[in-house]
């Protein structure tokens, strides 16, 4: 399995980098990642008013809808610029307005691109300050980022979500690194069942990663039939030291 290099910013090179810095300079940041068909970013989401504004100018009237349900103007802004920025990396790819794209979404809720030729797989997800996104024309893909600054009980979730072998595995790292190795776990295995397309109908505890986070994230076992473990591929992205994230790709048949 591979992992990503450090985040770092990088020059203009293409569509989807020139159309999102004309919109939001210094709000994204490419990863550079050991596979040529899969795109990784990570955006920050404390953009200013003018910015949030842009990006909200961009979004459909479904969405406007459902950021104006968050009662705190924090999650609205989140959602607004998460959205924001991946109709403009889409449109980008696509070649055309990103306010023009429609969604369509799955039973789990996945979205996908409506009533448009061009396969293209997509996935983002946010936490805090932070979004990722992978795009890709050949992997289904799946993303995760988690936030570590903040107070949960790891022990009880991993109990309650992990296999037994990884919570094994979490019990022998040492307590001061625990937290982000339980966070190392928990986006490996979001970013699995996000690319799946199966979301929680894939159970957390029916199939095993590697635990510690200074490891190669692999899977190591699918208990459930539908999946098999050749085809995977597990990406870890550096994406700062308050935050923990992985990407998951499946190369399609």
């Amino acid at each position: 399995m591979e992992t990503c290099a450090r985040v770092s910013e990088l020059a203009a090179t293409g569509k989807p980098i020139d159309a999102t810095g004309e919109l939001l300079p210094g709000a994204i940041q490419r990863i550079p990642l050991a596979h040529p068909a899969i795109e990784v970013w990570l955006a920050r989401l404390d953009l200013d008013a003018r910015q949030v504004g842009q990006c909200a100018n961009l979004l459909s009237r479904d969405e406007q809808l459902r950021a104006e349900r968050y009662h705190f103007e924090r999650d609205r802004r989140r959602f607004t610029v998460t959205r924001g920025i991946l109709r403009t990396l889409l449109g980008a790819h696509l070649e055309m307005a990103p306010a023009a794209i429609t969604f369509g979404y799955a039973e789990n809720g996945k979205p996908f691109i409506a009533d448009h030729a061009s396969p293209i797989h997509f996935n983002a997800s946010h936490a805090h300050e932070r979004a990722l996104y992978a795009i890709s024309k050949s992997c289904a893909l799946g993303v995760d980022i988690e936030y570590l600054n903040r107070d949960i009980d790891t022990n009880g979730l991993a109990r309650r979500f992990f296999s037994p072998r990884e919570c094994a595995g979490l019990k022998l790292i040492p307590e001061p690194a625990r937290k982000r190795a339980f966070f190392a776990c928990w986006t490996r295995k979001e970013a699995v069942i996000k690319a799946t397309g199966e979301g929680l109908a894939l159970p957390l505890d029916q199939f095993e990663v590697t635990a510690a986070p200074d490891t190669a994230p692999q899977i190591l076992d699918f208990t459930a039939a539908t999946q098999q473990i050749p085809g995977w591929i597990l990406y870890t992205a550096d994406v700062g030291g308050d935050y923990v994230a992985t990407v998951a790709a499946r190369r399609r048949k």
